[in-house]
């Protein structure tokens, strides 16, 4: 069959496809994947709907769709597997066996998610944004074990407004349109310390520092009295717009 290709609305072209052939659409700008001559995502997995298959054919074209389906067309594997599969027609079973595990995550994570409780995140947006205002380029807001941070410049444009969450120093998942979202290694105690921080920052940082003896925002030692009164230092007081100082 022919595939007629556009940039916007303007035609730039056809070519002859095969088929189980992946086509790759909306190649951005700058690659930021590890396989970059496949920074893309697909429009479809098949463009005709109606060829004779194998069921190994079938099989992986519903997996790519599913995959798809549950936000994975973006994960660098399986772009560079649905690159293997448009090139070739076909994966090796341990290809497979991954696809089928990022699958099983992804499932199991968006149900998670559903079970957690909504939080609200108008207090740590608002505790963030002082920070980027004063010229901090990446902030960090750490209480205990748990790390709140922004998207760095090099993330992917999809999680431009999400909050990560490390726990004892390892991505557990993020907060977005004001849900977490974790990931397989999160651990259960995580969405009542957030539900804590999210509820007041500025408390839960005071304690930090008393517990723990380092200020939350630059994770240095205390040492100074009145920090240690206040339970974070001056700077970083100044910083993220929060009260110091003993009156």
């Amino acid at each position: 069959m022919i595939r007629n290709f556009f940039h916007y609305d303007k035609f730039i072209g056809s070519l002859p496809i095969e088929k189980n052939t992946v086509i790759l659409t909306k190649v951005v700008e700058k690659p930021k994947y590890r396989y970059s001559h496949v920074d893309a995502e697909w429009s479809k997995i098949t463009s005709d709907p109606t060829p004779i298959k194998s069921d190994t054919d079938v099989s992986l074209d519903t997996l790519f769709e599913d995959l798809k389906f549950n936000n994975q067309d973006n994960n660098s594997f399986v772009m560079k597997m649905a690159f293997v599969y448009g090139k070739n027609g076909s994966l090796t079973d341990p290809q497979i066996e991954v696809l089928k595990k990022i699958l099983r995550e992804a499932i199991s994570n968006q149900a998670r998610a559903k079970n957690q409780g909504s939080i609200s995140v108008d207090k740590i947006r608002e505790l963030f944004k002082t920070p980027l205002e004063n010229g901090l380029k990446y902030p960090k807001f750490t209480v205990g074990d748990i790390t709140l941070s922004l998207p760095t410049e090099n993330s992917a444009s999809y999680n431009k407004d999400a909050i990560y969450v490390r726990h004892e120093d390892v991505y557990v998942g993020k907060i977005m349109d004001g849900k977490f979202m974790p990931t397989n290694r999160c651990d259960a105690s995580v969405s009542d310390k957030l539900m804590a921080i999210a509820k007041d920052p500025r408390g839960e940082a005071v304690g930090h520092g008393h517990l723990h003896g380092n200020c939350s925002m630059c994770r240095k030692r205390l040492s100074d009295e009145r920090s240690m009164f206040v339970g974070y230092g001056q700077t970083c007081a100044k910083n993220w717009g929060m009260p110091w100082g003993k009156k």
